[in-house]
């Protein structure tokens, strides 16, 4: 698997592709299950964005203590502890109508989702050679393959009603915990290393501009994607009459869109110079966005829901290999992902109560808003790194001397 000669890191690696999926399917089962959950127990859109925000909170909290956390225990430790907390959240979801009880089990699922995305990644971008973004794409990939799974299982379920859904709450949490014990009996290359910049590391990087731009722009991206991700099945049962099932598959169609991107970006793209590539399907998905929003047939719709996801595909892991590229640590992968996780907080409970007053449609208008302003960041990123990045590939001294002065 490319540069993974040792079989133990390559073992590793794949048991992170494991733990990719268990965060895809937690991200997006919930969602996709939404029209079953709100017609279950008549909740109005804003309870369920209420319910849906507290995956986020969990995420938001656990991405920021997580960063600290790797530098002071065994990030296996950490990540088997965030997993098995996921695995209890998805066991009792929706098991009864109590706002207040599923919110709390969707903190832990954001508590899960949390650990996973600093653990996982700050452990790939030691793996990663330097600069490149590839396996961080491939890793990222997997989360698409499990936003695509649980999805289409609940498409295929909803038959069942609420039962259905929560037979793929009970099968995601039983994967959890089994990539739970598969690193539990693993042994990771690394421990709670004290990084070099010491104990006055975490004040500096939150200091830092570089870094607070890219938290900025996962905020954003995060917001569009989790917006997008939640309530596009209720767009189309909603706004264009389909069926239920075709509503859960949607989400699948989108996290298509993202799993194409990233594989293609992972295979192809050798590269430094990520910024580029992220301004270009940024363009793309704000530009599908903005068509989907102008098509009425469930097929064209359909269609842009696709591009959409092809343009937001590389958005994350590309923007996280820019925070590898530039800090290898656990407090900037944390602080760059609690960005992401502010956004997956604020926006999807800002398209509900949009969606409470102007319609589901009028939601959809604030990720169109947020697809637009990456673009703009993007040009500013790579007006940004050419102060700090030499073109074209180059050593690791000048790297750290670029990183240091950004």
């Amino acid at each position: 698997m490319w540069h993974l000669s040792d079989p133990r890191t390559r073992r590793l690696f794949l048991l992170f592709l494991a733990a990719y999926v268990v965060f895809g399917a937690t991200f997006t089962v919930i969602g996709a299950a939404i029209p079953q959950i709100i017609s279950t127990f008549q909740w109005s859109y804003a309870i369920t964005g209420f319910v849906a925000a507290a995956n986020a909170a969990g995420y938001v909290l656990s991405t920021f203590l997580c960063g600290f956390l790797v530098k002071r225990f065994a990030p296996k430790t950490v990540l088997v502890t965030g997993l098995l907390l996921g695995a209890v959240g998805m066991s009792l979801f929706a098991r009864t109508g109590s706002p207040w009880l599923n919110f709390f089990l969707g903190l832990a699922i954001g508590l899960c989702q949390g650990s996973i995305e600093v653990v996982c990644t700050l452990e790939v971008i030691h793996m990663e050679r330097t600069g490149q973004s590839r396996l961080l794409n491939l890793m990222h990939a997997f989360f698409c393959l499990g936003a695509i799974i649980g999805p289409a299982c609940v498409g295929l379920l909803v038959g069942g009603g609420m039962s259905g859904s929560v037979s793929v709450f009970m099968a995601t949490s039983g994967l959890a915990a089994l990539v739970a014990l598969l690193f539990g009996l693993s042994a990771f290359p690394r421990t709670n290393v004290e990084p070099a910049g010491g104990r006055n590391e975490g004040e500096g990087l939150l200091r830092n501009p570089l870094l607070l731009l890219l938290t900025v722009y996962l905020l954003l991206y995060v917001g569009a994607e989790n917006g997008f991700s939640t309530w596009v099945s209720e767009y189309f049962v909603r706004f264009l009459g389909t069926a239920a099932p075709v509503g859960a598959f949607s989400v699948s169609l989108f996290w298509g869109g993202l799993l194409t991107g990233r594989l293609a970006i992972s295979f192809s793209y050798h590269g430094n110079r990520q910024e580029y590539i992220m301004l270009g399907i940024s363009l793309l998905g704000a530009a599908a966005l903005a068509a989907m929003l102008l098509a009425h047939a469930p097929a064209a719709v359909a269609a842009c829901v696709f591009f959409t996801g092809l343009g937001f595909s590389g958005l994350y892991p590309l923007a996280m290999a820019v925070v590898g590229r530039h800090f290898k640590s656990g407090v900037a992968v944390g602080t760059a992902a609690t960005g992401g996780g502010i956004g997956s907080f604020t926006f999807p409970f800002l398209m509900a109560i949009l969606a409470q007053r102007l319609g589901i449609r009028g939601g959809f208008f604030l990720c169109l808003g947020l697809s637009a302003i990456l673009a703009v960041f993007s040009l500013v990123l790579i007006r940004r790194l050419r102060r700090f990045t030499p073109p074209g590939p180059g050593p690791r001294s000048g790297e750290e001397r670029t990183s240091s002065r950004a």
